[in-house]
């Protein structure tokens, strides 16, 4: 699928809403506090788009689940890239307990948003 089709649109929209989501389903589970959550509602969504980004450019066909493993794929990513840079950067030092335990939450946390998001978009488009 190309960059210029009008449909990345509605595709990053549901990207935007699977981050959204998924800070939600965190914050449920866990409770976080609202200084955290803002700090999460920035991140999210910002790696879901970009891996959208990726995903759309990949893509071939558009299946679902060709869709779910590459959004999954390319914010793990992102999300990864996102926490290496930002631990040093707020002086926070670097466990590789507390770094695993935070890649293990965003994705378990967002497997469930991903999908309906992803069978969400291919129901619009039919």
């Amino acid at each position: 699928m190309k960059l210029t089709d009008k449909r990345i649109w509605k595709f990053e929209a549901a990207m935007l809403l699977c981050g959204v989501a998924t800070v939600c389903v965190e914050a449920l589970s866990y409770g976080i506090s609202l200084f955290y959550l803002i700090g999460q509602l920035l991140i999210y969504p910002l790696c879901f788009c970009i891996g959208g980004v990726a995903t759309w450019k990949v893509s071939k066909t558009g299946k679902v689940w060709q869709l779910i493993g590459y959004s999954m794929l390319f914010s793990f990513i992102t999300y990864n890239l996102f926490a290496i840079a930002l631990y040093p950067i707020f002086g926070i030092p670097f466990a590789s307990s507390a770094y695993l335990s935070l890649v293990g939450c965003f994705a378990l946390f967002s497997v469930l948003p991903i999908v309906i998001c992803c069978y969400a978009y291919r129901w619009m488009e039919k």
